[in-house]
This record gives C-alpha cells, sequence and structure tokens, in this order.
C-alpha cells in the first residue's frame, strides 16, 4: 500500500471529517444567531450548503475512498475489511459521494446567482424570498442524484473493468479487488469497442462541471461590476460594508471548492480520455477533496464582521470560564492559609 493512501490519507480524511463537523455547526449557529438583518434569504443558502458539507464529511468517513489511476480508468474503491455495510450499501454509499460532490458544484453557482440578483435588484429576485426557493434548493439535487446514478448505474462493477483493474490493484496497492466495492469509469466493453453509457456519463459529468464554472465566473464577474458601482449609490454605509464582505467571503469560499475539488477532478477526467497515469496524483485527490468541508467554512466565519465578534465573544466566555476555574482553587488555598494562621495566633 502506498504511503499516501495508507499513513497519510485515512488520518487526514478522519481529521477533516471532525473539524468539518465543528466548524460546519459553529457556522450553522452564527448564522442563526448573528446574522444582520439585511442578510436576507442568503442565510437560507449558507446553511444549506454547510448542511451539504456536513453530509459529505460523515459519507467520507463511512466510504474512506481511495482513489487510483491505472491510465486507462481512474478508481474510487472502498475496502470491505474496512467498512461499515456489505457490498450493496457501500456501492450505494459510494455513489452518494459522488453526487454530494455534484451537489456543492451546483450549489456555490446558486450562491453567486442570488448575489447577483441582490445587487442588481432583479425581480427574481423575489424567487429566494418565498416558497419558490425551494425550486432553488432543488437544483443540488437533482445534480447530486444525476452525479451519484452515474457513478452506481453507469460506472459501478463490470467484468471487463475487473479484468482490467484486478492485477493493478494487487500490484500497486496490494489489494484483492474481491475485498472491494469500486467505482470506475471504463471507457470499453468486453470486445474492446467504445462503451457509449460510460463516454455519455463522463461527457454529463464535464457539463455538470463546467456549468457549475461558468455560472461562478460570469455572475461572480456581474456582481463584481455592481460592488464597483455600490460605493457611489445611496446605499447605507452598512449594507455597503456587508455586502463588500459577503462578496469577497463567497470568492475566497469559492476558490477553495476549485482548487480542491473541480481541478482534481477535471485532471482525473482528463486522464480517463487520454489514457494518462497520473500516479500518486490520485491519491491526493481522495485527500483534497475530504479537507475541502473542513476549510469551506473558514472564509465565512473570518471575513463577515458579525460573525467574527460572534466568535470573539465565545472565545472570551470560554476564557473567562477556564480563568474562573483555574483562580478558585487558588483562592481556596490562600483561605486555608490565613485561617491556619489565624489559628496559630
Amino acid at each position: 500500500m502506498p504511503l499516501i493512501s495508507d499513513k497519510i490519507q485515512i488520518p487526514v480524511q478522519k481529521g477533516s471529517a471532525i473539524i468539518a463537523l465543528i466548524l460546519n455547526t459553529c457556522l450553522v449557529l452564527l448564522i442563526i444567531r448573528k446574522s444582520p438583518k439585511e442578510l436576507g434569504a442568503y442565510k437560507f443558502l449558507m446553511i444549506y450548503i454547510s448542511i451539504l458539507e456536513v453530509l459529505y464529511a460523515i459519507v467520507d468517513i463511512l466510504v474512506l475512498p481511495i482513489f487510483h489511476n491505472t491510465g486507462f480508468t481512474f478508481i474510487i474503491l472502498t475496502r470491505l475489511e474496512t467498512a461499515f455495510f456489505g457490498p450493496q450499501v457501500q456501492l450505494i454509499l459510494s455513489g452518494i459521494y459522488c453526487g454530494l460532490y455534484g451537489s456543492c458544484m451546483a450549489m456555490f453557482g446558486i450562491h453567486f446567482i442570488y448575489r447577483c440578483f441582490v445587487m442588481k435588484g432583479n425581480a427574481k429576485l423575489k424567487s429566494f424570498h418565498s416558497w419558490r426557493i425551494l425550486f432553488w434548493f432543488a437544483i443540488p439535487i437533482i445534480y447530486g442524484l444525476v452525479w451519484g446514478s452515474i457513478a452506481v448505474v453507469f460506472c459501478g462493477p463490470r467484468d471487463i473493468t475487473d479484468k482490467v483493474i484486478e492485477f493493478d490493484l494487487l500490484d500497486s496497492l496490494d489489494i484483492n479487488f474481491k475485498n472491494t466495492v469500486y467505482v470506475a469509469p471504463y471507457l470499453f466493453d468486453e470486445h474492446h469497442e467504445i462503451y457509449w453509457p460510460v463516454v455519455i456519463s463522463l461527457l454529463v459529468d464535464c457539463i455538470i462541471i463546467n456549468s457549475s464554472f461558468f455560472t461562478v465566473c460570469y455572475f461572480g464577474y456581474q456582481t463584481f461590476r455592481e460592488l464597483r458601482k455600490l460605493k457611489y449609490s445611496n446605499v447605507s454605509l452598512k449594507n455597503k460594508t456587508l455586502q463588500v464582505q459577503l462578496y469577497y467571503a463567497l470568492v475566497t469560499q469559492t476558490l477553495i471548492p476549485v482548487i480542491l475539488l473541480q481541478l482534481p477532478a477535471t485532471i482525473l477526467f482528463l486522464s480517463v480520455f487520454v489514457s494518462f497515469d497520473v500516479g500518486e496524483f490520485s491519491g491526493l485527490v481522495a485527500m483534497t477533496i475530504a479537507v475541502y468541508p473542513a476549510i469551506d467554512p473558514l472564509p465565512t466565519m473570518f471575513i463577515v464582521t458579525s460573525y467574527r465578534h460572534g466568535i470573539l465573544e465565545i472565545f472570551n466566555k470560554i476564557t473567562r470560564i477556564i480563568m474562573c476555574r483555574w483562580n478558585r482553587p487558588t483562592r481556596q488555598g490562600t483561605s486555608n492559609t490565613q485561617s491556619i494562621e489565624t489559628t496559630r495566633l
């Protein structure tokens, strides 16, 4: 077993999941208790993505995926000897793992659409302030269902894929493929001809990634243009400051999945089409995906002033409690000493 998969990857996955649960829970509480009124419906979008990231972290622990590239395909596999459930359930969990990836991609695009509507005063903004917001919430779910279904139905175990990866897994990772559950987009069938369901599935996944990226770039640029106009408007200084903070928090929060999710996945997809072995990089992808939900809440928590002040308040309270408990034994010791001295006198 390569070092990156055995001694680094699994601890990183478990540690990142714990951090993701803590930070995203803290962020949700901050959004509920410390959000300014000007935030409006945007707080529901922020809570939504935090919930998605919590689910992603939980599923990552349940799957503990190992990414491996053979040069003809990349494999997302789970070792059954360390799995929580049987093969069928683990395969479904692998599909959910892939589906949550697609959901996160869609969610960031919706965030930028909302911010652009706010800055432009677009009439469609009303759709976020009524029951119609459910339609926006449904988009990441649809993306996730498509991505997850593709992973299980078209990229799940096949006889030809078994033959291709059997020797490679044993030689490279010292793993018997019979003790694994895997998802692998292998482009050929038993007759060495193009297996079109997988090719079309990969193209659909690429469309999902690119549609999300295009949405972020287009609406992000439109929002930036409106922000430049904002400083000459009659909007209150508090509202201006909040909009700027939210924009930069969103940009930073989006750069994280671009670097940790979109870029690695794009490289893996391209490696399949050009039959290129990316080597140890495939193991690194599992770690970047695991780290993503652990660090993604940080920009929002520290860039938005009300949330940053809320964190400082919590920190100060914890510090006071610790100091009070620390000083209590000292005071008791001092009073005991004084009583002993009084008795002697």
